[in-house]
Parts: C-alpha cells; sequence; structure tokens
C-alpha cells in the first residue's frame, strides 16, 4: 500500500507542479486570476468526487484497502479548495471582505462553493489520527 499512497501523493500534486510551471514560465494565459480559479476550483471538484467514490468502489469491489486512500484524497481536495478559495479573497478581490460577502450572498454558485469550503474545514483540521480517536463515534457524525 505504500507505492499506492506514493503514487496518489505524485498524482495529486501534479495539478499544483503544473501550475507553479505555469506561472514561472509565465504560461498563465491572458487572464491568469481566472486561470488559476478554474485550475485549481477543477481539482477540488475532482478529488471531493473521488474521496467520495472510494466507499462505494470499496462495497463494489470487495477491496477493503482502498479505504486508506480516503483521508489522504480528502485532505488534497481541501488543499485544492483552500488554493481555490485564496485565489479568490486575495487575487480577485484583495482581502475585499465586504465584497466576499456580498458575492456570496448574490451568485448561487459562490454560495455553495463558500458553504462546502466552509463543510470540509472542520474535516480536515479533525482527520488527524489523534482526533479521529478522541472524537471516537462523533467523528463519523462530523
Amino acid at each position: 500500500m505504500t507505492a499506492v499512497k506514493a503514487l496518489l501523493w505524485a498524482l495529486c500534486l501534479t495539478p499544483a507542479a503544473q501550475l507553479a510551471w505555469r506561472a514561472y514560465t509565465g504560461a498563465l494565459t491572458a487572464n491568469p486570476i481566472e486561470f488559476i480559479t478554474l485550475h485549481t476550483g477543477f481539482w477540488t471538484l475532482v478529488l471531493i468526487m473521488a474521496t467520495l467514490a472510494v466507499t462505494p468502489l470499496r462495497r463494489i469491489t470487495g477491496w477493503n484497502r482502498i479505504i486508506q486512500i480516503r483521508r489522504p484524497l480528502g485532505l488534497f481536495a481541501f488543499f485544492y479548495a483552500l488554493l481555490h478559495f485564496l485565489t479568490y479573497v486575495a487575487l480577485d478581490l484583495f482581502f475585499d471582505f465586504s465584497a466576499v460577502a456580498a458575492d456570496v450572498l448574490k451568485r448561487p454558485y459562490i454560495t455553495v462553493g463558500f458553504t462546502a469550503f466552509v463543510l470540509l474545514i472542520p474535516l480536515a483540521f479533525t482527520s488527524t489520527k489523534g482526533s479521529i480517536r478522541r472524537l471516537g463515534r462523533n467523528w463519523l457524525r462530523l
């Protein structure tokens, strides 16, 4: 399973590496903020869907060890969601939190994205083995 996890890390970090390379070489298109926002948003969705697919895949295939990649997949989804949010707040709106609040209230897709991001925060911060052990069954409710 160590090789699978190493491959998972490599695959999940590839989009960030591609983004960094494009930034370094000046290949972020004519609208770099939009490109970064779309790139990180796309990979957030891909990784959330992959994370959610682990349990059904385990049930269908009977491969129980696949469950070990669910947490890293979820944390990578949070990583890209955080990059997506920071791109929006820092690069697009320059930390104008009143504009962020107005956008969250005005645009349904931003409302959904912001809500999903807020819901991912407690999952990411309580995903350590110690947190899971301390929370016990309550972690499953979370």
